[in-house]
């Protein structure tokens, strides 16, 4: 009877253990989300600047008529709902890999478009951008600005200026150039500079004999 009782435990033991299997492959799915690129692609993208677009060229972009580029918003529904760039498509961060938003960029990249992420910065449009790119949309550009920058027609008479400005650091080269350049004579400047100073010699005062008035 002991031994019947041992062999039924162990019959009720195996067949949990199938069952959970059983359970696991039917509830098991694969991840939605698929990285192509590796670290060091990842790193080449945020460095061509073929995959960006500034406030001068959305400018163009934006007057477009044939519609070749998708203006995606990646703000929250609030801000969206409160102003954004005509036409633009309104994906949130965080539904960004959503089915819904997914079917947005591959309709789309079978219509031959190209989109376009903006954010409230451009810090904000960076993240999505680049999991975009990672998990294989290729046609995905990122804006290299603010919304504001963007939102031309709400925008005041300062921001629409903005686009022709540069923030690139200039390097006043030929001021460098000057000040390591060889000077005439095959001195340099500092050189120069200490052969014209002054000398001054001390003037050496008599002693005096003593007394008073």
């Amino acid at each position: 009877m002991e031994e019947l009782n041992k062999t039924n435990r162990l019959t009720m033991i195996v067949i949990a253990i199938a069952l959970l299997i059983i359970v696991g492959l039917v509830t098991f799915r694969r991840p939605d989300i698929k990285y192509t690129l590796t670290p060091s692609e990842s790193l080449a993208l945020l460095n061509d600047p073929a995959v960006v677009i500034t406030p001068e060229q959305a400018v163009s972009l934006l007057k477009d008529s044939a519609g070749k580029t998708v203006f995606i918003d990646v703000r929250n529904s609030i801000a969206f709902d409160r102003s954004h760039v005509k036409n633009a498509v309104n994906i949130p961060v965080r539904e960004l890999f959503s089915q819904k938003s997914k079917s947005v960029f591959h309709e789309i990249e079978k219509s031959g478009q190209t989109a376009l992420l903006y954010g409230e910065t451009q810090q904000q449009a960076n993240g999505p951008w680049l999991m975009l790119r990672q998990t294989g949309f290729k046609n995905v550009l990122l804006f290299t600005g603010s919304f504001a920058q963007i939102n031309f027609e709400n925008a005041d008479s300062l921001t629409r200026l903005l686009p022709q400005l540069s923030e690139t650091a200039l390097i006043d080269t030929a001021a460098l150039k000057a000040i390591s350049a060889p000077a005439a004579g095959g001195k340099n400047l500092s050189a120069q500079a200490n052969k014209e100073k002054k000398t001054v010699t001390p003037v050496k005062k008599t002693g005096s004999s003593g007394g008073g008035c």
